[in-house]
């Protein structure tokens, strides 16, 4: 294969300059850009069969799209061939320079695209294998970025990955039932096709409403579930974001953490156009979720109780503040613990990090440290542990 034109279907290469390497067979090149490659990407082993898994899994095309959208799709001929020119590069003896097919490094740990590859790599004998390894992973997972990350975030209008998520669940997050079951099953409303609502999730601070979305993420992506991070000052650049996730099989949550507007910030009225949908409405595979300290979202005053600086239209006024927040069909609180829940999440905590301790003189520490450092929240809770985690691993 000399030309990249022979290709029919798979022509949106992804690390293209490396493609173009192998093809011309430049042997120095092909070893110093699949190292680098590989360091990037945390890969081990043969890393020309492995970049060549790598861009067949990131090649969004209208075919592998299909694939992903209708999986009962007719696999055609032409899209064989193409995969047929990839294997031929895939099984190619002669680019099997040892620095690259026996390639080791350290890490400390692997990624989840070397891991997904990997896995991949070690299901392939030939050709059948590779072409039915690369068909069923677009059936069951999808094509590209959305197949393999949980989570992105908006730069420049494109959606990029988050590569590192925090791996937390809801049994982290201690107490709350009530608030993490109202949210679970909205979820599942929303992954199985069933009425589901935009969420708010508002209360204290350090409560753990954050953590509630980020143990949603971990807990529901291998059902289709993703989550988009998008920043207040990114609010006119949602509707672009939503109108291309449409056409996609997955769940998407569009999610802004920590969301309030002062009086004269009008990105609100970008989120309230969103959430109800123009002329177009929003797409059934996307919600809405928020958290914030405020329940009403909009910075209210006395001014909007009329007791000073009032105005003609003062209702309307306040109606208009509070039409944000009443767009979350889903309105979640999540409140500061009573000293006695705080108690018991310490101690449950302690148990978790494996402190051993006079539970008399947990508690009495803790306390001591809630009145110096924070509230009566799991975030303060969460900060004392690691202060006694980290003194017993210098003490040691």
């Amino acid at each position: 294969m000399n030309d990249i034109n022979e290709l029919l279907v798979f022509n949106n290469i992804k690390r293209m300059d490396i493609f173009e390497s192998i093809l011309n067979k430049n042997e120095n090149e092909i070893k110093s850009k699949l190292i680098n490659f590989a360091l990037k990407e945390k890969l081990e082993g043969n890393l020309i069969k492995k970049y060549i898994i790598y861009t067949l899994l990131y090649n969004e095309n209208p075919y592998t799209l299909a694939i992903e959208l209708n999986k009962n799709v007719i696999v055609e001929d032409i899209f064989l061939n193409d995969l047929k020119l990839f294997y031929e590069i895939y099984n190619d003896k002669n680019l099997y320079y040892n620095e690259i097919v026996n390639f080791k490094f350290n890490y400390n740990n692997k990624s989840n695209i070397s891991l997904i590859i990997d896995n991949l790599y070690n299901e392939i004998s030939d050709f059948d294998s590779f072409k039915n390894v690369i068909i069923n992973f677009y059936k069951t997972y999808g094509v590209g970025i959305m197949a393999i990350y949980k989570a992105f975030r908006v730069e420049d209008g494109n959606l990029k990955p988050i590569k590192n998520t925090l791996n937390v669940t809801f049994n982290d997050l201690i107490g709350y039932d009530y608030q993490k079951e109202l949210l679970k099953d909205n979820t599942i409303n929303f992954i199985n096709n069933k009425p589901a609502n935009n969420v708010l999730l508002y209360g204290d601070s350090g409560t753990g409403k954050s953590t509630s979305i980020k143990a949603l993420l971990n807990e529901y992506f291998n059902l289709g579930l993703r989550i988009i991070e998008v920043y207040k000052h990114q609010m006119n650049e949602i509707s672009k974001i939503i109108n291309s996730l449409k056409e996609r099989p997955f769940k998407y949550i569009i999610f802004m953490d920590d969301l309030s507007f002062d009086e004269n910030e009008v990105e609100y009225k970008y989120l309230k156009s969103v959430i109800e949908g123009g002329i177009e409405p929003k797409p059934d595979n996307v919600l809405i979720y928020a958290t914030s300290n405020r329940r009403h979202l909009i910075k209210e005053t006395f001014q909007d109780n009329g007791t000073i600086f009032d105005d003609l239209h003062r209702s309307e006024t306040q109606a208009e503040k509070l039409s944000l927040a009443y767009r979350f069909g889903l309105q979640i609180f999540y409140s500061n613990l009573s000293r006695e829940e705080f108690k018991n999440m310490v101690i449950a905590l302690a148990y978790m990090n494996n402190i051993k301790m006079d539970e008399e003189l947990l508690i009495k520490e803790a306390s001591k440290w809630e009145l110096q450092y924070g509230s009566l929240s799991g975030r303060c809770a969460k900060q004392f542990i690691s202060y006694l985690v980290n003194k017993n691993i210098n003490n040691d």
